[in-house]
């Protein structure tokens, strides 16, 4: 598959650079090649894709052999004799039983000159020992640098080496930010779910994005070239869920003049994506459960049973099990549904760095659409975002970052500039809401839905009871909000 494409995808990133410097190491005619990337916060480069099967990392200091020069000098280096060559290492050839007759060296630099990262090639192949590489091969290297750096630019690795966190590099798939230990947790369980086609259920609260989850699993999986269909159950009215999974057939109701083919049929041979399940009638789950045990549906007025080859992940923000014991959800779809559980975490509960390295990202991101020159936040601007309590989550701090920085004016974002100021009135009345709150002891005793009714209805007190402004501060959409309000039966 092509860079490009995987670009567009959660897949591992490891794999993208994998990639990377495969072509890059074909192009240049060179035996072996390896990426280094620049971890700041230890002062060091790191092999992260290469040809070493013999050593699974190598971590050099900046300065230190010749990559490490490199890396820091920021100059290309082209050597014919290694070995005559005092920044040569030769105690990674010892390790490894390889010759090392050629090296060529060149910097991976941003657009704004800043160090990403060093390439290294080994041994042009068909040269004798006194020939290797030459200035034309340095000045190809010089241009396939630049391809990569934008390759790295386009990837959610690019985020977390800006933002100004003190801890090491760490990172798995494309488009999920975060190396705390939490996040951490559901990567492996993210990467041991991708390489079973066991049913995934992925819970947690809205806007902490459990899609991007379920396309990791898919993307990573053996399922990565078939197709991958998502449905939002959340946005479907009741009376359309069982026509949009299944399909229907000519005839089955007024204006029916065709055969329509449903999301299930669509995904054969990959996967199906059912957002928010907890949406689902109670009426169509049993068919649901049909098609996870058996693989097999009729289409809506029809009575062929149409087989499909379809992985299922489900995501819900609500309390599933809480609906069972209320009988709004079956219990035997529910245990199917479950076979892997994956719960990913509130934005505030994934620690600082995490929130830096997605405010980057999101900057990053905006910047570049709205073709605006913003790079940095401030020191009081990281803070602000760190003291914001973000019941929003991700999608709430994306909806921040592009407010500020489409009003922008200058290379970096202040305190200021951040659209979550509290008016006064709206302080004194969230003050008021949290000396009414229930005690924690008894908010342990409500389900899900109580405490979210709670949590919406101190929202929109703090708001005056205005539904637009509510929305934003939860980081939802207006419409998602008045379908919560009717259906906890919120009042006002």
């Amino acid at each position: 598959m092509a860079v490009g494409e995987l670009l567009r995808q959660q897949v591992d990133l490891d794999t993208i650079l994998g990639q990377v410097i495969d072509a890059v190491t074909e192009a240049m005619s060179a035996d072996r090649g390896t990426f280094y990337l620049v971890d700041r916060a230890r002062d060091q480069i790191f092999s992260k894709a290469g040809h070493y099967p013999e050593i699974g990392e190598i971590r050099l200091e900046i300065g230190q052999g010749v990559a490490g020069h490199v890396a820091r000098t920021g100059q290309s280096v082209n050597l014919q004799d290694p070995g005559a060559d005092p920044r040569f290492l030769g105690d990674i050839d010892d390790r490894t039983g390889y010759a090392t007759r050629h090296i060529l060296c060149a910097p991976v630099k941003d657009r704004a000159g800043e160090l990403l990262g060093v390439i290294q090639l080994l041994n042009k192949r068909g040269a004798d020992d006194d020939a290797g590489f030459d200035e034309d091969d340095e000045a190809l290297l010089r241009a396939l640098a630049s391809q990569v750096a934008m390759v790295v630019e386009s990837t959610s690795l690019y985020a977390q080496m800006r933002a100004p966190t003190s801890h090491p590099l760490d990172y798995r798939f494309n488009g999920i930010i975060g190396q705390s230990p939490r996040m951490r947790r559901v990567y492996d369980v993210v990467s041991k779910a991708a390489e079973t086609d066991a049913t995934v259920l992925i819970t947690g609260e809205t806007g902490t994005g459990k899609g991007l989850l379920a396309r990791a699993i898919h993307f990573n999986g053996p399922r990565r070239a078939g197709p991958f269909v998502a449905v939002d159950c959340a946005a479907l009215p009741a009376s359309l869920i069982e026509n949009e999974l299944f399909g229907h057939e000519r005839g089955a109701f007024t204006g029916a003049d065709r055969r329509y083919v449903g999301k299930f049929e669509a995904a054969d041979g990959g996967t199906v994506f059912l957002d928010e399940i907890g949406e689902v009638p109670i009426g169509l789950q049993g068919k649901l459960l049909r098609v996870i045990q058996e693989r097999a549906f009729e289409r809506v007025g029809g009575s062929r049973t149409v087989r499909v080859d379809v992985r299922l992940i489900a995501a819900t923000h609500r309390d599933l099990e809480d609906m069972v014991a209320r009988q709004q959800f079956r219990e035997d779809l529910y245990y199917r549904l479950r076979v892997i559980a994956l719960q990913m975490p509130p934005l505030r509960a994934r620690g600082r760095a995490d929130l830096e390295q997605l405010a980057y990202h999101f900057l990053g991101q905006y910047a570049a659409r709205h073709n605006k020159p913003v790079r940095s936040l401030s020191q009081a601007a990281l803070d602000r975002l760190a003291a914001h309590a973000w019941p929003g989550n991700i999608r709430e701090l994306e909806n921040c970052i592009e407010g500020a920085v489409v009003l922008a004016d200058r290379a970096f974002l202040d305190d200021a500039d951040l659209p979550l100021a509290v008016s006064p009135r709206e302080r004194a009345s969230a003050t008021r809401a949290r000396a009414a709150a229930p005690t924690l002891a008894s908010l342990a005793e409500l389900s899900w839905d109580e405490m979210e009714k709670l949590y919406i209805e101190s929202v929109l007190k703090a708001h005056g009871g205005n539904r637009s402004a509510s929305a934003r501060a939860m980081g939802i959409g207006r419409t998602t909000l008045l379908r919560k309000i009717k259906l906890l039966k919120i009042r006002g």
